[in-house]
């Protein structure tokens, strides 16, 4: 009898060991991992091993598998105000969703440009000549709420760093406009790994075309214009773009928009991430003087010029 209850507990245990573990997230904000023992448009039925719960499907708001996310997260290097990483693959459709609350719009009195959170302490990366000259800067988030989106000014940002030849700023919002709200930073590609022929996609808000997003492919890695080497893409970016972050098929960031032609469809840049890292890990050597926003390069006269002739640019 003892060999027979412990065949039938060995099969239970085994049965149990082979089942998936689901993640189980509520819209109440509560979540739990367990294997599902009965699922259908009603309800779900989970193993918690001492008991059994079930589960209205509309109280659920998302079922993954638990080690999903686990999967996802395993491979990130957080620095101090940037995370590098590589995430599983993935397709756009899937992506936008999870991407679009870090894409923002920033807008000034000159006009509009896109950027991206890159730290939970409200970070944020754009095109330099997106904020040039300019000390007044307004960052629309996009939050995800039970009912939709909703748009959220926030006016308190201020400039940590340029870099006017690269074309790069960093921003952050100031940390009373986000006591309660909770940001979702991106994932900046830890390598130069994007190849010609490789698809990307960019989110932004092409002439104020807020959250557009658009897709093709990367057409050239080494193009350089100006003894600066871009990524060029046939995704459109159209002024508004600018600023915003160019994703590869991971969701992953791997340039900056920066460039487009509005008159020749399917020919677009980016700034490769591999000089965004560079310029993070080196803000301090661009750092912004509120006194000059313009400033950045201080371009020295020739030997033998007078000290008239130099030119701030």
């Amino acid at each position: 009898m003892r060999i027979l209850l412990l065949i039938i507990v060995c099969v239970i245990t085994a049965h149990a060991a082979e089942q998936t573990v689901m993640r189980v997230e509520l819209k109440d904000g509560a979540s739990l991992e367990a294997p599902v023992l009965k699922q259908n448009d009603e309800i779900i039925v989970l193993d918690l091993g001492h008991d059994v719960l079930r589960l209205k499907c509309a109280d659920v708001l998302k079922i993954s598998k638990a080690n999903e996310k686990r999967e996802q997260t395993s491979n990130l290097n957080r620095q101090d105000v940037y995370t590098l990483g590589s995430l599983p693959d993935s397709s756009v459709s899937k992506l936008v969703p999870k991407l679009g609350e870090a894409v923002v719009k920033v807008s000034t009195p000159g006009g509009l440009g896109s950027g991206f959170i890159i730290s939970e302490l409200g970070h944020v990366i754009t095109n330099y000549h997106v904020v040039e000259r300019e000390t007044e800067i307004t960052i629309t988030l996009f939050l995800q709420k039970d009912n939709g989106l909703e748009k959220r000014e926030v006016k308190d940002v201020k400039i940590l760093a340029i870099h006017p030849l690269r074309d790069l700023a960093l921003l952050q919002i100031d940390e009373k406009a986000l006591k309660d709200i909770s940001l979702q930073p991106v994932v900046i590609s830890e390598k130069s790994s994007v190849k010609v022929g490789d698809m990307v996609f960019a989110i932004g808000n092409p002439l104020g075309l807020e959250r557009t997003v658009t897709k093709g492919i990367v057409s050239s890695v080494t193009r350089t214009l100006g003894h600066l080497r871009f990524i060029q893409t046939d995704a459109a970016i159209n002024p508004g773009n600018s600023g915003g972050p160019l994703f590869n098929k991971r969701g992953e960031v791997v340039g900056v928009a920066c460039a487009g032609y509005t008159f020749f469809g399917g020919l677009a840049f980016g700034i490769p991430n591999t000089d965004l890292i560079d310029f993070l890990n080196n803000r301090d050597a661009y750092v912004f003087d509120a006194s000059q926003p313009q400033n950045g390069i201080k371009y020295l006269s020739p030997p033998g010029a007078g000290p008239d002739q130099e030119q701030d640019k």
